[in-house]
């Protein structure tokens, strides 16, 4: 039979085994303490956390108190309706400058016509050419005669033109005519003469063009968003007016949604065109009136975008 080993042996391994036993549980004591430590530890986290939401909220709730408070006080009881008198009185203001501007319009675009034009006319009138009437306004001048050759007619508006005196094409009219029908038959006749020629002549005057741009309101009513704007431009040049999609002002922002060009609306493309490039462009072959209506951005709804 096998030895059952000495009773020393069996001592020995039951010492062996306690000893693993007390280590095994020492280390689970040690897991469990740290396990409870880290459940207080979230605990408290929770916990803190809790009381300062709750800190939180008292604290807003007694802020929003405080204004609805203030905001119910006498002090801004009527704040709202001042607000309204003072928008009434800002629409007031706008539309008196605006009637002060366009009288200064109406001064700076009204020309004169130069006081030395009818003697540039005689210098530039050929010697086998007369002028029976002449009329100058401050925008053009026309006027009319006869003579014996088809050429000096056209030799003196040339030399009109050089004398910037046009600011564009002449109107020309030439007409051939019997000798006759204008003076003695037989003068016409004993001077050798048998062409005639009848004209008449119209053209604008060189001078400074005025483009002038006006901004409205439309709601309940059109208001007038300030001063009448005026620029100054050549005969026949090109002009640009910037930034008008959108017009802001006093914290409100208008949106541009008509224009009118001497009293002619525009079509909705040619206005959608004009908002997409922030300008309006044009040749100015003579006085041009814009008038740009804008209608008031929505304010965005609370707590989203307009």
């Amino acid at each position: 039979m096998p030895s059952l080993g000495s009773k020393k042996d069996v001592v020995k391994r039951d010492m062996n085994f306690f000893a693993e036993f007390t280590a095994n549980a020492a280390k689970m004591t040690r897991w469990l303490g740290y396990g409870v430590f880290v459940g207080i530890v979230v605990v408290l986290a929770i916990v803190a956390v809790i009381v300062f939401g709750v800190i939180r909220n008292m604290i807003m709730k007694a802020a929003i108190t405080e204004l609805q408070n203030t905001l119910a006080s006498e002090e801004y009881a009527g704040l709202e309706g001042r607000a309204a008198e003072l928008q009434a009185e800002l629409n007031d203001k706008n539309n008196y400058y605006y009637v002060l501007t366009q009288m200064r319009e109406i001064v700076d675009t009204t020309k004169a016509a130069p006081t030395d034009l009818p003697e540039t006319l005689l210098e530039c009138i050929p010697s086998d050419t007369y002028v029976e009437n002449y009329s100058i306004s401050p925008n053009d001048i026309s006027f009319n005669g006869y003579s014996f050759s088809y050429y000096s007619i056209l030799n003196m508006v040339n030399m009109l033109d050089n004398s910037d005196v046009f600011a564009a094409p002449v109107s020309i009219t030439i007409n051939r005519v019997a000798p006759g029908s204008v003076g003695n038959l037989e003068d016409f006749i004993n001077n050798g003469i048998n062409n005639y020629y009848s004209f008449e002549i119209t053209g604008a005057l060189t001078s400074d063009v005025y483009v002038s741009v006006s901004r409205f309101a439309e709601g309940e009513t059109v208001i007038s968003l300030g001063a009448v704007e005026t620029i100054a431009c050549g005969a026949g040049d090109e002009y640009s007016i910037e930034d008008v999609a959108a017009f802001v002002q006093s914290g409100n922002t208008y949106n541009l949604t008509a224009v009118k060009v001497n009293g002619a609306p525009l079509t909705a493309d040619t206005v959608a065109n004009i908002v997409a490039a922030n300008k309006i462009t044009g040749i100015a072959n003579g006085n041009v009136n814009v008038e740009l209506t804008y209608t008031l951005q929505a304010a965005p709804a609370e707590g989203g975008q307009a």
